[in-house]
């Protein structure tokens, strides 16, 4: 399996939840770049995970998701990050799960509680899809909680080789005629600090993001009419959020104090997306930089 890391300091209580599964992973890899300092006390504390050198710079997820995937070596493969906890049975249930002929299958995300109004919003703007969701085909899987048959990964390995982005991927997989699936037996709880001003730049960053790799061999008229219409995407957004909010049952009072928040990401995420149909390039944080 493959671990992504934004904050070191997160990172322990993902690798003691691996720990104390009950069927331990074949093999934990995790890329490691100039961001994070030094990895020798974690590798020691850690000895069953492999720490990946990535040099001295700082690489986006999808470099260092590169990274893990190319160096793995099972024949399942399995991507979260570090704000992730997973379930104790986490590894179990993905083996069982993949006895099915299914190539992607994802999990279940949980809100881990309590937490910040702000740090809500990013749970119901990324997550809520995710909770408790039926047993079935879904063209969505979250790289928080995935995992693929080697096998069809390295059919793609074009697709990937220089930066996993899960949607790509898995726009590449349902193209060959290959099965993603959702499963809400493979569970992780998710909880990630973030400030205001981190909350801003990360919705730009990655509503640029899927803008501009959105757009990939798209003619300029579609291009412009999907940034034209980016004016609606916050309400579209809020919306959808709410209704999902109203299906499953739960999480009325906490919607209702993140609402602010969540309009506030929305519009940001709108605006990151629209320059993304506009420029087709990523905001230059999602590019490797020196530190």
């Amino acid at each position: 399996m493959v671990i992504t890391v934004e904050s070191a300091v997160r990172l322990r209580g993902c690798l003691q939840s691996l720990r104390a599964q009950d069927e331990s992973p074949t093999e934990i890899l995790l890329p490691w770049d100039g961001s994070h300092g030094d990895s020798s006390a974690l590798a020691q504390e850690f000895p069953e995970v492999r720490f990946l050198p990535a040099g001295r710079v700082q690489l986006t997820f999808a470099q260092l998701r590169t990274i893990g995937v190319a160096c793995s070596t099972g024949q399942i493969v399995a991507i979260t990050e570090d704000h992730f906890t997973p379930a104790v049975d986490w590894c179990r249930q993905i083996v069982a799960a993949h006895r099915a002929p299914h190539v992607a299958i994802g999990g279940a995300v949980e809100k881990q509680t309590p937490d910040t109004a702000l740090n809500w919003s990013f749970y119901f703007a990324d997550y809520l899809r995710y909770l408790n969701p039926p047993e079935g085909p879904s063209a969505s899987l979250t790289d928080g909680n995935v995992t693929y048959k080697r096998v069809a990964l390295d059919a793609i390995a074009g697709i990937w080789q220089d930066e996993f982005h899960e949607n790509l991927v898995h726009g590449a997989l349902a193209a060959r005629g290959q099965s993603l699936w959702l499963s809400p037996r493979i569970v992780v709880r998710q909880k990630r600090h973030v400030s205001l001003g981190e909350a801003v730049r990360d919705r730009y960053a990655f509503g640029r993001l899927f803008g501009s790799t959105r757009i990939a061999g798209m003619e300029a008229a579609r291009r412009w009419k999907l940034a034209l219409l980016c004016v609606l995407l916050p309400a579209v957004l809020v919306m959808r959020v709410t209704m999902r909010v109203f299906r499953k049952q739960r999480y009325f009072a906490a919607l209702v104090r993140a609402f602010p928040a969540l309009l506030l990401i929305s519009t940001v995420w709108a605006l990151g997306e629209c320059v993304g149909y506009m420029t087709g390039r990523p905001e230059r944080s999602l590019t490797a930089k020196a530190r």
